[in-house]
Protein backbone atom coordinates (compact mmCIF):
# COMPACT_ATOMS: atom_id res chain seq x y z
CA UNK A 1 0.00 0.00 0.00
CA UNK A 2 2.59 2.37 0.66
CA UNK A 3 4.39 1.97 -2.54
CA UNK A 4 1.24 2.66 -4.30
CA UNK A 5 0.68 5.63 -2.36
CA UNK A 6 4.16 7.20 -2.69
CA UNK A 7 3.67 6.12 -6.72
CA UNK A 8 0.55 7.75 -6.82
CA UNK A 9 2.05 10.81 -5.04
CA UNK A 10 4.90 11.40 -7.15
CA UNK A 11 3.00 10.88 -10.45
CA UNK A 12 0.40 13.59 -9.00
CA UNK A 13 3.06 16.35 -8.24
CA UNK A 14 4.82 15.57 -11.71
CA UNK A 15 1.55 16.08 -13.40
CA UNK A 16 1.26 19.00 -11.85
CA UNK A 17 4.62 20.18 -12.80
CA UNK A 18 4.93 19.06 -16.29
CA UNK A 19 1.06 21.23 -16.25
CA UNK A 20 2.51 24.43 -14.75
CA UNK A 21 5.17 24.49 -17.25
CA UNK A 22 3.58 23.70 -20.31
CA UNK A 23 1.33 26.35 -19.42
CA UNK A 24 3.90 28.84 -19.23
CA UNK A 25 6.11 27.36 -21.82
CA UNK A 26 5.56 30.88 -24.52
CA UNK A 27 4.79 33.59 -21.79
CA UNK A 28 7.86 36.00 -22.01
CA UNK A 29 8.50 35.41 -18.21
CA UNK A 30 7.93 31.74 -18.41
CA UNK A 31 7.17 29.27 -15.40
CA UNK A 32 7.07 30.21 -11.74
CA UNK A 33 10.41 28.91 -10.95
CA UNK A 34 9.31 28.76 -7.06
CA UNK A 35 6.40 26.80 -7.79
CA UNK A 36 8.27 24.65 -10.45
CA UNK A 37 10.47 23.30 -7.55
CA UNK A 38 7.88 23.53 -5.26
CA UNK A 39 5.96 20.79 -6.99
CA UNK A 40 8.82 19.03 -8.66
CA UNK A 41 10.42 18.83 -5.13
CA UNK A 42 7.82 17.03 -3.48
CA UNK A 43 7.74 14.44 -6.29
CA UNK A 44 11.23 13.83 -6.47
CA UNK A 45 11.26 13.19 -2.27
CA UNK A 46 8.36 10.30 -3.02
CA UNK A 47 9.94 8.97 -6.28
CA UNK A 48 13.03 8.66 -3.79
CA UNK A 49 11.48 6.98 -0.78
CA UNK A 50 9.30 5.26 -3.45
CA UNK A 51 13.20 3.90 -4.18
CA UNK A 52 14.37 3.34 -0.77
CA UNK A 53 11.09 0.88 -0.53
CA UNK A 54 11.14 -0.70 -3.30
CA UNK A 55 14.73 -1.27 -3.72
CA UNK A 56 15.78 -2.38 -0.16
CA UNK A 57 13.32 -5.14 1.30
CA UNK A 58 12.90 -7.21 4.20
CA UNK A 59 13.52 -10.01 1.91
CA UNK A 60 16.57 -8.71 0.66
CA UNK A 61 17.89 -5.93 -2.89
CA UNK A 62 14.80 -5.93 -5.07
CA UNK A 63 17.04 -5.13 -8.62
CA UNK A 64 14.48 -5.58 -11.26
CA UNK A 65 14.76 -3.41 -14.66
CA UNK A 66 11.84 -1.43 -13.49
CA UNK A 67 13.35 -0.42 -9.93
CA UNK A 68 16.61 0.47 -11.79
CA UNK A 69 14.81 1.97 -14.88
CA UNK A 70 12.80 4.11 -11.77
CA UNK A 71 16.51 4.91 -10.00
CA UNK A 72 18.26 6.35 -13.59
CA UNK A 73 14.75 8.44 -13.91
CA UNK A 74 15.26 9.60 -10.87
CA UNK A 75 19.12 10.70 -10.99
CA UNK A 76 17.71 12.41 -14.47
CA UNK A 77 14.57 14.29 -13.04
CA UNK A 78 17.06 15.37 -10.23
CA UNK A 79 20.27 16.32 -12.32
CA UNK A 80 17.60 18.11 -14.84
CA UNK A 81 16.12 19.68 -12.21
CA UNK A 82 18.94 21.38 -10.99
CA UNK A 83 20.57 22.54 -13.93
CA UNK A 84 17.16 24.32 -14.53
CA UNK A 85 18.10 26.56 -11.72
CA UNK A 86 20.77 28.23 -13.04
CA UNK A 87 20.21 27.73 -17.02
CA UNK A 88 16.95 28.00 -19.13
CA UNK A 89 15.15 24.37 -19.36
CA UNK A 90 12.10 25.05 -20.15
CA UNK A 91 11.30 22.79 -22.78
CA UNK A 92 13.29 19.92 -20.89
CA UNK A 93 11.41 19.59 -17.71
CA UNK A 94 7.66 18.55 -18.94
CA UNK A 95 9.53 15.81 -20.72
CA UNK A 96 11.20 14.19 -17.86
CA UNK A 97 8.24 15.22 -15.53
CA UNK A 98 5.74 13.44 -17.93
CA UNK A 99 8.17 10.65 -18.64
CA UNK A 100 8.67 10.41 -14.60
CA UNK A 101 4.63 10.10 -13.95
CA UNK A 102 4.26 7.62 -16.81
CA UNK A 103 7.16 4.82 -15.75
CA UNK A 104 6.12 5.53 -11.92
CA UNK A 105 2.47 4.80 -12.99
CA UNK A 106 2.86 1.95 -15.59
CA UNK A 107 5.73 0.43 -12.48
CA UNK A 108 2.23 -0.37 -10.35
CA UNK A 109 0.97 -2.82 -13.18
CA UNK A 110 4.20 -4.87 -13.91
CA UNK A 111 5.92 -7.30 -12.35
CA UNK A 112 9.17 -6.72 -11.26
CA UNK A 113 10.50 -8.39 -7.68
CA UNK A 114 13.65 -10.15 -8.14
CA UNK A 115 15.19 -10.16 -5.04
CA UNK A 116 18.92 -10.87 -4.15
CA UNK A 117 19.63 -12.26 -0.89
CA UNK A 118 22.82 -11.19 -0.71
CA UNK A 119 25.13 -8.72 -2.70
CA UNK A 120 29.02 -9.39 -3.13
CA UNK A 121 30.95 -5.99 -3.12
CA UNK A 122 33.14 -6.24 -5.77
CA UNK A 123 34.81 -3.37 -6.11
CA UNK A 124 35.65 -3.57 -9.87
CA UNK A 125 31.60 -4.79 -10.44
CA UNK A 126 30.82 -1.44 -8.44
CA UNK A 127 32.93 0.61 -10.93
CA UNK A 128 31.99 -0.70 -13.98
CA UNK A 129 27.83 0.05 -12.88
CA UNK A 130 28.22 3.66 -11.62
CA UNK A 131 29.85 4.58 -14.32
CA UNK A 132 27.10 2.81 -16.67
CA UNK A 133 24.38 4.55 -15.17
CA UNK A 134 26.42 7.92 -14.72
CA UNK A 135 26.98 7.68 -18.85
CA UNK A 136 23.47 6.75 -19.86
CA UNK A 137 21.99 9.56 -17.65
CA UNK A 138 24.28 11.99 -19.36
CA UNK A 139 23.68 10.71 -22.34
CA UNK A 140 19.89 10.69 -21.98
CA UNK A 141 20.26 14.09 -20.93
CA UNK A 142 22.44 15.06 -24.07
CA UNK A 143 19.64 13.47 -25.88
CA UNK A 144 16.87 15.56 -24.55
CA UNK A 145 19.23 18.55 -25.31
CA UNK A 146 19.62 17.42 -29.15
CA UNK A 147 15.81 17.62 -29.48
CA UNK A 148 15.55 20.84 -27.56
CA UNK A 149 17.99 22.18 -30.26
CA UNK A 150 16.50 20.63 -33.52
CA UNK A 151 12.63 22.02 -31.93
CA UNK A 152 14.19 25.40 -31.82
CA UNK A 153 16.11 25.32 -34.62
CA UNK A 154 12.94 24.14 -36.63
CA UNK A 155 10.86 27.16 -34.77
CA UNK A 156 13.67 29.82 -36.22
CA UNK A 157 13.66 28.61 -39.54
CA UNK A 158 10.14 28.72 -40.24
CA UNK A 159 10.09 32.45 -38.57
CA UNK A 160 7.92 31.07 -35.67
CA UNK A 161 7.64 34.43 -34.09
CA UNK A 162 5.70 33.23 -30.75
CA UNK A 163 9.04 31.70 -30.22
CA UNK A 164 11.18 34.80 -30.02
CA UNK A 165 9.18 35.94 -27.47
CA UNK A 166 8.76 33.05 -25.38
CA UNK A 167 11.08 31.55 -22.66
CA UNK A 168 13.22 29.15 -24.37
CA UNK A 169 16.57 29.27 -24.01
CA UNK A 170 18.94 30.75 -26.64
CA UNK A 171 19.75 28.37 -30.03
CA UNK A 172 23.40 28.56 -29.35
CA UNK A 173 23.23 28.37 -25.77
CA UNK A 174 21.46 25.13 -26.23
CA UNK A 175 23.74 23.61 -28.73
CA UNK A 176 26.74 24.50 -26.43
CA UNK A 177 25.32 22.70 -23.73
CA UNK A 178 24.52 19.52 -26.41
CA UNK A 179 28.33 19.21 -27.17
CA UNK A 180 29.41 19.65 -23.80
CA UNK A 181 27.15 16.87 -22.39
CA UNK A 182 27.82 14.75 -24.98
CA UNK A 183 31.68 14.69 -24.73
CA UNK A 184 31.52 13.90 -20.65
CA UNK A 185 28.87 11.18 -21.46
CA UNK A 186 30.52 9.60 -24.17
CA UNK A 187 33.68 10.03 -21.96
CA UNK A 188 32.12 7.98 -19.06
CA UNK A 189 31.04 5.31 -21.60
CA UNK A 190 34.12 5.18 -22.75
CA UNK A 191 35.41 4.54 -19.19
CA UNK A 192 32.39 2.29 -18.28
CA UNK A 193 33.41 -0.05 -21.33
CA UNK A 194 37.30 -0.42 -20.64
CA UNK A 195 36.45 -1.06 -16.71
CA UNK A 196 33.65 -3.74 -17.90
CA UNK A 197 36.72 -5.50 -20.09
CA UNK A 198 38.67 -5.25 -17.18
CA UNK A 199 37.00 -5.67 -14.67
CA UNK A 200 34.58 -8.49 -15.64
CA UNK A 201 34.69 -11.73 -16.98
CA UNK A 202 32.53 -13.08 -20.63
CA UNK A 203 31.75 -9.80 -21.83
CA UNK A 204 31.33 -11.61 -25.11
CA UNK A 205 30.02 -15.00 -23.61
CA UNK A 206 26.52 -15.76 -25.14
CA UNK A 207 24.04 -14.29 -22.23
CA UNK A 208 25.93 -10.95 -22.11
CA UNK A 209 27.12 -10.46 -26.18
CA UNK A 210 24.33 -8.54 -27.42
CA UNK A 211 24.55 -5.98 -24.46
CA UNK A 212 28.49 -5.54 -25.22
CA UNK A 213 28.06 -5.53 -29.34
CA UNK A 214 24.42 -3.00 -29.04
CA UNK A 215 27.06 -0.76 -26.06
CA UNK A 216 30.03 -0.47 -28.72
CA UNK A 217 27.64 0.05 -31.51
CA UNK A 218 26.03 2.98 -29.65
CA UNK A 219 29.87 4.26 -28.17
CA UNK A 220 31.17 4.25 -32.63
CA UNK A 221 28.20 6.54 -32.84
CA UNK A 222 28.45 8.80 -29.95
CA UNK A 223 31.94 9.08 -30.50
CA UNK A 224 31.55 9.47 -33.97
CA UNK A 225 29.24 12.60 -33.80
CA UNK A 226 31.38 14.50 -31.13
CA UNK A 227 34.91 14.36 -33.05
CA UNK A 228 32.78 15.26 -36.00
CA UNK A 229 31.45 17.91 -33.96
CA UNK A 230 34.32 19.28 -32.41
CA UNK A 231 36.93 18.28 -35.79
CA UNK A 232 35.10 19.40 -38.57
CA UNK A 233 31.96 21.62 -37.14
CA UNK A 234 29.10 18.56 -37.23
CA UNK A 235 25.27 19.63 -36.55
CA UNK A 236 21.91 19.72 -38.02
CA UNK A 237 19.30 17.54 -38.16
CA UNK A 238 21.54 14.16 -39.34
CA UNK A 239 23.93 14.71 -36.00
CA UNK A 240 20.61 15.19 -33.77
CA UNK A 241 18.90 11.52 -35.44
CA UNK A 242 22.80 10.38 -35.53
CA UNK A 243 22.55 10.85 -30.93
CA UNK A 244 18.64 9.59 -30.87
CA UNK A 245 19.29 6.43 -32.70
CA UNK A 246 22.62 5.87 -30.35
CA UNK A 247 20.37 6.46 -27.46
CA UNK A 248 17.96 4.14 -28.52
CA UNK A 249 20.76 1.48 -28.83
CA UNK A 250 22.45 1.94 -25.26
CA UNK A 251 18.89 1.89 -24.00
CA UNK A 252 18.39 -1.49 -25.49
CA UNK A 253 21.54 -2.55 -24.35
CA UNK A 254 21.46 -1.80 -20.74
CA UNK A 255 17.46 -2.50 -20.62
CA UNK A 256 16.01 -4.30 -23.54
CA UNK A 257 16.94 -7.67 -22.35
CA UNK A 258 16.05 -7.67 -19.19
CA UNK A 259 12.52 -5.99 -19.48
CA UNK A 260 11.81 -9.07 -21.94
CA UNK A 261 13.10 -11.53 -19.74
CA UNK A 262 11.80 -10.38 -16.13
CA UNK A 263 8.50 -8.53 -17.75
CA UNK A 264 6.97 -10.26 -20.99
CA UNK A 265 8.53 -14.00 -20.38
CA UNK A 266 8.52 -13.60 -16.41
CA UNK A 267 11.83 -15.35 -15.83
CA UNK A 268 11.91 -13.65 -12.36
Amino acid sequence: MLIISLSLFASLFYVLATGHVLSRLFHKEGPNQKLTIVLSTLAILAHMLLLVNSVFTSEGQDLSTVNVALLTCWVIVVSVTTVSLKLPATLLLPVVYGFAAILLTSSLFIPHHIVMQTINVDLGLVIHISLSLLAYCVLIIATLYAVQFFYIDNRLKHKDLAIMHSHLPPLMQVERQLYQLLTIGTALLTLALLSGFVFLDGMFAKEFIHKTVLSLAAWVVFTGVTLGHHQFGWRGKSVVFSIMVASGLVTLAYFGSRFIQEVILGKF
